[in-house]
């Protein structure tokens, strides 16, 4: 469980947590579609160097979404 931003950012580190935080932020918060972020954070801002550094980290991002208990705050 990540009950806090701390420990998720403990857990992953930085840079990791970031490009989680920032689907977080873009999927839950925004409620927008996997395919709407990955347009966006790959081919706008580059965010992700490639679809599959993307597809990689949005895999991490499903399996523990639902461990993301701080995000239930917002």
């Amino acid at each position: 469980m990540y009950n806090n931003i701390e420990t998720l950012i403990r857990h992953q580190g930085w840079a990791r947590f970031s490009k989680i935080d920032y689907l977080s932020k873009k999927h839950i918060v925004e409620g927008l579609s996997k395919e709407e972020i990955e347009k966006r954070a790959v081919e706008e801002f580059h965010i992700f160097n490639t679809p599959r550094s993307f597809n990689s980290t949005w895999n991490l991002f499903e399996k523990i979404k639902g461990d993301m208990d701080y995000l239930k705050v917002v």
